[in-house]
């Protein structure tokens, strides 16, 4: 695989190199014209917005993601508009951009989880007659679950709210994902609302 890497600060071309440089192939950009040259061909192009104006950025056409000193809900939103798959914080811990990077290569959209919330949260609310088909096959705990993810709430909070564990709160989500068919938290509570 080819991975680019637009940065112009070590320490984003290190962790990079760290965590992808045995498996992939790695090359730094660090001029703007070679944001230009990655095409669909390319299997992913890591931008430090540190680096690059985002009103310099081309619309991308390969998977792509952006990261910001701070995420910022509108900025997502815009990045999504020019083809970026991922959107996050650039100092984010090495486990989260691993996860990121495999949820671009698997098709996935992978956010800041403040920016999946805030999205979540502009959705309009959901009908409390209705009796959606999405729940039909889940146990009522996870029924409950799934109505607060699709309010906006992170595991901690939903594990705050439903007084249980964190760790079952994502045994709940990975159950209802298998039986929805729902890849992550944003298409589930868009197929709910």
């Amino acid at each position: 695989m080819a991975f680019f890497v637009y940065t112009k600060e070590d320490f984003l071309w290190k962790a990079c190199l760290n965590l992808f440089g045995k498996k992939e192939t790695l090359k730094q950009m660090n001029q703007t014209s070679d944001l230009t040259k990655p095409s669909p061909e390319t299997d992913l192009l890591i931008v430090d917005l540190q680096a690059v104006d985002e009103e310099d950025l081309p619309d991308v056409h390969c998977a792509a993601m952006a990261l910001a000193s701070v995420p910022v809900h509108s900025q997502a939103i815009r990045l999504l508009q020019k083809g970026f798959r991922a959107y996050g914080n650039r100092h984010m811990h090495d486990h989260n951009l691993v996860m990121a990077v495999n949820a671009i290569k698997s098709g996935q959209i992978w956010l800041a989880p403040s920016i999946i919330g805030r999205m979540i949260s502009t959705l309009p609310a959901i009908e409390k007659k209705k009796n959606h088909s999405l729940l039909k096959d889940l146990t009522p705990r996870e029924v409950e679950v799934a109505k607060w993810v699709a309010n906006g709430l992170s595991n901690s909070e939903i594990s705050d709210k439903m007084f249980i564990s964190v760790r079952t709160v994502k045994a709940h989500m990975s159950s209802i994902f298998h039986k929805t068919g729902c890849r992550d938290r944003l298409e589930l509570a868009t197929r709910l609302k």
